[in-house]
């Protein structure tokens, strides 16, 4: 028999880290849990396409109401807000924006957490490393999250394509270009989750802490006094904060905001895996 004291599991391995990252979708999507978030998810959704997309959609398709729409967000310094191919895409483009990451960071706070706290992560180093099972478990989460951002962006290409079948190429663009904007803008949000995680044992307490965290430093940095003080820089560095640039630009032009997102997700993984590697399990 083989003797699990003496095992010394590689701090990297692939195959561990994709072993992992399947469990998360397997948890996710097999387990009658999982599929109750899944469906609550998809009931939200339901009502956000039966009635703000689907409803102003119909109003945008008329020329003269969608003029008159863009003088209005024009005076506000938000012209480009109605510049994708469809109006569905434009409302769509708005309202994931701000909720995906409010998703993600329900979806993704328990990432080690409740393993943690039931003494399981004991268990489950025996066979990997804990920063295999760090990656793995990140990205099982983005890789969940991806997939209902898919799952989303199908329903909008399909809305669009029924309302204007000659916008079918126009959609397949404009979902390409959003499918990666979302994906940036989770990741940040996402690895976050896994720092926070790494340190709690509890996923009502990661929530909490990263709500307090995330929308107090928000709250704070946008306080006027911070922006005499010349802190107003710092607000780069919460994620997010590039979703005001972002509604104001379409197409391509979207991903010239890409960069924060990605250095804050290096920055919230490095310092989650060093916590992980140095917290009693």
């Amino acid at each position: 028999m083989e003797n699990t004291s003496n095992y010394h599991p590689s701090p990297y391995r692939l195959n561990n880290i994709w072993i992992i990252c399947r469990f998360e979708l397997s948890r996710l999507f097999l387990t009658p849990r999982g599929l109750v978030a899944i469906l609550t998810f998809m009931v939200i959704w339901y009502f956000i396409f039966k009635y703000p997309i689907d409803f102003s959609s119909k109003l945008l398709a008329m020329d003269e109401f969608k003029k008159n729409v863009s003088q209005m967000f024009g005076i506000i310094g938000l012209k480009n807000v109605l510049g994708w191919s469809a109006p569905e895409y434009s409302l769509y483009w708005i309202i994931a924006l701000y909720s995906f990451p409010i998703f993600t960071l329900l979806f993704s706070a328990d990432q080690t957490s409740s393993d943690r706290d039931r003494g399981t992560l004991r268990f489950l180093t025996l066979r990997t490393s804990r920063e295999s099972l760090f990656f793995g478990r990140f990205l099982g989460q983005v890789f969940i999250q991806f997939i209902l951002i898919l799952g989303t962006l199908m329903t909008t290409f399909l809305m669009s394509i029924y309302r204007d079948s000659s916008s079918f190429n126009n959609a397949i663009s404009s979902s390409f270009i959003i499918a990666i904007n979302l994906l940036i803008i989770i990741l940040p949000f996402t690895a976050f989750m896994a720092l926070l995680s790494a340190s709690l044992r509890s996923r009502i307490m990661t929530i909490m802490l990263a709500i307090i965290l995330w929308g107090g430093s928000t709250a704070l940095l946008s306080w006027s006094p911070f922006d005499w003080l010349s802190f107003s820089f710092l607000k780069e560095w919460i994620p997010g904060t590039q979703r005001i640039d972002l509604i104001q630009t379409n197409g391509w032009e979207t991903l010239n905001f890409a960069a924060y997102p990605l250095l804050q997700t290096i920055i919230f993984l490095f310092a989650g895996v060093h916590i992980m590697r140095r917290n009693a399990l």
